[in-house]
């Protein structure tokens, strides 16, 4: 008796855990989901967490079984799905009519079954091989075998149990999703505690306890919709948001104008005060040797990324210092947002972080998608960015005196009074790096070009969020750096 009790438990504690992992998509925008229910009644059988997602989202909703057993004795089959004691239903049938259910609400909305469990398929049953290794579907074999072939008896045996249609059949069959052999209990504490340290949630063993005993309390009260806000008021309830202070990081200081005390102590310092022209308290925009921009410092600013990579599990950057903006850019592109890098930076007394939502409110426009037009060929563009001050003149005038045929200039600018207070905070930044990223994308492709000078005039803040998005935008990214007065390059970025 007491082996059973503790198998309940564990599988208990395993459903909510895994159900913790599904509900926290709801802080994770790019996911789109709306709202989460645990034990939602509406879903019959698939019950245990059922995910929905935003009315304009083309992603299939989730419902979810979750079966965990204490050891490795069984196993799913052909037969297992059908089996079922006189006066019972079948796991299969149960999931059959769950799938009748969800269609007749929503006939015309993509949605999935799965079935998740710690148990792996028997591996002498033929239908293992139909389980796909993509996305735990049953694959074209399982449907296009004929009714002799092993497998189409075995799929005739599961019609047969669900005495359905053909058409109503395989609808089922393709929003079947087997996770079997998954996670055992200490590779789901691993696999939720991530994405808590993900989400700048604490992570440690009792945090976990914490946050499967939220998912109970919200299992005691009844069915309810669970949104972002009813999520990060149990998280604020129970204090399980990460301090500054205790979120893991790595700290970085980059210094190319003068040495400056901050909130932080570094644990890797770029100084490269040495290579740049001007007193020794205020170095300026040019270097003594403007090969060095990409023979020394791009190297370096590389070699970290790949140290901090391969030494550190930190994804939280934290920069600090005073420098020029490309090498802010030149940062944001090394420690970038597709190899889930989060950068953090000083702003006049605000820490600004790159993974702060955008700002809805904050409009980004360019004149033109073909922009002003230059030499209307070759294939070399440039786009300006202008935040603090309208940089379209002075760009002008260095294209002018450029030898390179440059086919046409981009304009781009918030939709707001410029001036050193257009960025009013982190949202203001991360929207105006996707802005510039979605048009310069598209404007370089219009072209068709291979290489674009980016000229920026803003807050180091804009500078170190656009470099941290700027990848698959073109070939080449040849950053211009004032030097007071004029342009020259600076990193090219490939």
């Amino acid at each position: 008796m007491a082996n059973q009790v503790a198998a309940i438990i564990s599988g208990i504690d395993y459903q909510h855990l895994y159900s913790w992992f599904q509900i926290l998509e709801l802080m994770m925008p790019r996911k789109q989901v709306a709202r989460v229910r645990v034990e939602d009644e509406d879903a019959l059988s698939a019950d245990d967490v059922t995910v929905r997602h935003a009315d304009d989202s083309t992603a299939p909703d989730r419902f979810y079984q979750i079966k965990y057993h204490m050891n490795q004795s069984g196993h799913y089959s052909t037969e297992y799905m059908i089996a079922h004691k006189p006066n019972e239903t079948s796991l299969l049938k149960k999931l059959f009519k769950t799938w009748q259910t969800i269609r007749a609400e929503q006939p015309s909305r993509p949605f999935e079954i799965y079935l998740v469990s710690n148990w792996a398929w028997d591996s002498a049953d033929k239908l293992k091989g139909c389980i796909g290794g993509t996305n735990n579907s049953l694959s074209l074999d399982f449907f296009a075998a004929t009714d002799r072939m092993d497998i189409g008896k075995r799929r005739k045996k599961w019609q047969m149990e669900l005495g359905t249609s053909a058409a109503a059949f395989e609808g089922f069959m393709r929003s079947l999703r087997f996770r079997v052999g998954f996670d055992c209990w200490d590779e789901m504490m691993q696999r939720v505690a991530e994405r808590m340290d993900s989400l700048r949630l604490k992570s440690d063993p009792t945090s976990l306890l914490v946050a499967s005993g939220i998912v109970r309390d919200w299992i005691k009260k009844g069915p309810i919709d669970l949104t972002r806000d009813v999520l990060e008021e149990a998280i604020k309830e129970h204090q399980l948001f990460l301090s500054p202070d205790e979120e893991p990081s790595v700290h970085v200081y980059l210094m190319t104008i003068k040495e400056q005390k901050y909130d932080i102590e570094p644990e890797y310092t770029l100084d490269w005060r040495g290579y740049f022209a001007g007193h020794e308290q205020k170095r300026g925009h040019q270097l003594n040797d403007p090969a060095d921009w990409n023979r020394t410092l791009l190297p370096e600013l590389e070699n970290l990324e790949g140290k901090i990579n391969r030494e550190t599990d930190c994804r939280l950057i934290r920069a600090r210092g005073q420098a020029r903006l490309s090498p802010w850019i030149a940062f944001g592109y090394a420690f970038c947002e597709v190899n889930r890098y989060t950068i953090e930076v000083h702003h006049f007394g605000k820490h600004w972080r790159t993974d702060a939502e955008a700002s809805p409110d904050f409009v980004v426009s360019s004149h033109a998608p073909d922009g002003e037009i230059l030499d209307g060929e070759g294939t070399t563009v440039a786009v300006s960015i202008s935040v603090t001050g309208d940089l379209a003149d002075d760009v002008r005038s260095d294209l002018e005196g450029r030898t390179e045929k440059v086919a046409s200039l981009l304009l781009i600018r918030p939709e707001r009074e410029l001036g050193r207070e257009c960025l009013r905070g982190a949202g203001d930044s991360v929207a105006l790096a996707g802005a510039v990223k979605r048009l310069t994308q598209a404007f370089a492709k219009r072209w068709k070009a291979t290489k674009l000078l980016l000229y920026y005039y803003g807050p180091l803040g804009g500078a170190a969020f656009m470099g941290h998005q700027l990848n698959a935008v073109c070939r080449e990214i040849q950053v211009m750096e004032d030097q007071q007065p004029g342009y020259a390059p600076s990193f090219l970025l490939r």
